[in-house]
C-alpha cells in the first residue's frame, strides 16, 4: 500500500494532482489514506485513455454523450419547429393573448345587457317576461361574438 506522495512520484505528478482526481472520482478514495499503487496507475492510464479518445475531456465530461445530447436537443427544436409550421403545436403567449381578447369582448357584451334590457323589463309586468327579455339579449350577444370569431377566423386565414 502506498501514500498519496508515493502514488504521485510512481505517476511522475505532484500530490496536488492525485488529490484533484481523487475528489473527481477518477481514482476511488480510500478511507486509511492508503492506496493500491497498481490500481491507482490502471485509474490514471484509464483516465488519460478516455481523454485521448475524445470520450472525455480532463475536467471530467464525457463528449460523446454531450454530442448525444446536442444532437437530441436540436433533433427536438427541429421537430417542434415542424409541429408549429403544420399548426399543431402553438406557442402559449399567442393563446394566452387570443383568449384575453375574446374574454375582454365577452365582458363588454355581458356588461352591456342590463343598460340594454333595463328599459324592456321595466315595461312588463312578469317575471317570465323579463326573464325571456334577459334570456334573449344573452343569446343575441352571444350571436354577436360568435359571428365576430368567424369573421376574425376568416381574415386570419
Amino acid at each position: 500500500m502506498a501514500t498519496i506522495a508515493e502514488c504521485a512520484r510512481h505517476l511522475e505528478m505532484n500530490e496536488k494532482n492525485i488529490r484533484i482526481m481523487i475528489n473527481k472520482g477518477i481514482i476511488d478514495k480510500k478511507q486509511n489514506g492508503k492506496y493500491d499503487i497498481d490500481e491507482v496507475r490502471a485509474a490514471y492510464i484509464h483516465h488519460i485513455r478516455e481523454v485521448a479518445a475524445s470520450r472525455m475531456t480532463s475536467e471530467g465530461l464525457d463528449l460523446a454523450n454531450e454530442r448525444a445530447r446536442l444532437a437530441k436537443e436540436q433533433a427536438d427544436a427541429k421537430e417542434m419547429q415542424n409541429e408549429v409550421e403544420r399548426g399543431e403545436l402553438v406557442y402559449i403567449k399567442d393563446v394566452a393573448s387570443q383568449l384575453e381578447r375574446q374574454l375582454y369582448r365577452v365582458r363588454s357584451k355581458l356588461l352591456v345587457i342590463p343598460t340594454k334590457v333595463a328599459p324592456e323589463c321595466n315595461a312588463v309586468e312578469t317575471v317570465p317576461e323579463v326573464q325571456d327579455i334577459i334570456e334573449r339579449a344573452v343569446l343575441e350577444a352571444l350571436d354577436e361574438l360568435g359571428r365576430e370569431d368567424e369573421e376574425d377566423a376568416g381574415g386570419a386565414a
